[in-house]
């Protein structure tokens, strides 16, 4: 059902912009790791205290008593959200988007491909490269810890934590996707698609500055996210998993029926 061709020249395209931006989250993942540290870690505090509208803004607030619960504080609320956000723009584009604005779509449809085995390779590209993503920042993060503090991380509850984050990762994906499909011109997408993910992430931290600014977290998709209801053991943690799949299906499904209907540009 896909296109192994346009599949290996979709992986050849993608692997250095998903190797820089992995580089980036491997930087900030060691050190702040290596600032659990309590000699290192009082400088985060001390910037909680600082700074609190901006160390708020982005997650970064509360005391952790153990090492998972620091690294969840001090890496879930922005930088394991902000570069997959980054990937899923530049691939929902360089995959989709721009395939359909420039003309590219019809020459790759003029192969003996049906347009459901073009959008799934498509599709599984962009899939396998958010998945990719994570994957490796997680056993680095792993890595990590156990070369600096051996057996201090909850190893199952990260991995949970980052199966979540996959999960919610794959339903963003979705928010760029539908639009791609809609829209032939790669204005609408960036507009649409990337606007609302950038959109939803400041609403998150707006919300997270609490006080009258606290209902924007009701706006925003990211609070489906249930990364703190898992690392306090308690919540709606399947509930939320289960919101986050359905709506990730509803988008890529609607996708797929807007992109076999519509009049592609020649």
């Amino acid at each position: 059902m896909i296109s192994l061709p346009l599949l290996k020249r979709n992986m050849s395209q993608t692997w250095k912009i998903l190797l820089i931006l992995l580089a980036a989250m491997t930087l900030y993942t060691t050190v702040i790791i290596y600032m659990y540290d309590p000699e290192l870690a009082h400088m985060l505090n001390d910037y909680q205290i600082a700074l609190p509208g901006i160390m708020s803004a982005v997650g970064m607030t509360g005391i952790a008593g153990n090492l998972t619960e620091f690294v969840y504080i001090y890496l879930y609320g922005f930088i394991m959200l902000v570069f997959p956000i980054i990937a899923i723009i530049i691939l929902g584009n360089k995959l989709l988007a721009h395939y359909i604005d420039s003309g590219s779509m019809g020459v790759l449809l003029a192969t003996p491909n049906s347009r459901l085995k073009i959008l799934l390779t498509q599709l599984l590209s962009m899939l396998a490269g958010i998945t990719l993503l994570i994957v490796l920042i997680t056993a680095i993060g792993v890595g990590t810890c156990e070369g600096l503090f051996p057996g201090e991380l909850d190893i199952p509850l990260f991995l949970k934590l980052n199966g979540a984050l996959l999960l919610f990762h794959l339903m963003l994906g979705g928010i760029a996707f539908l639009p791609a499909c809609i829209f032939n011109d790669s204005k609408w997408y960036f507009s649409i698609g990337a606007g609302l993910l950038v959109l939803f992430f400041l609403f998150q931290m707006l919300g997270n500055t609490g006080g009258d600014m606290e209902f924007f977290r009701y706006l925003t998709l990211f609070t489906l996210f249930p990364g703190k209801n898992i690392v306090d053991g308690e919540g709606d943690v399947l509930l939320k998993c289960l919101g986050m799949a359905g709506a990730a299906i509803v988008m890529y499904g609607c996708g797929a029926v807007c992109f076999h209907k519509k009049d592609l540009p020649l």
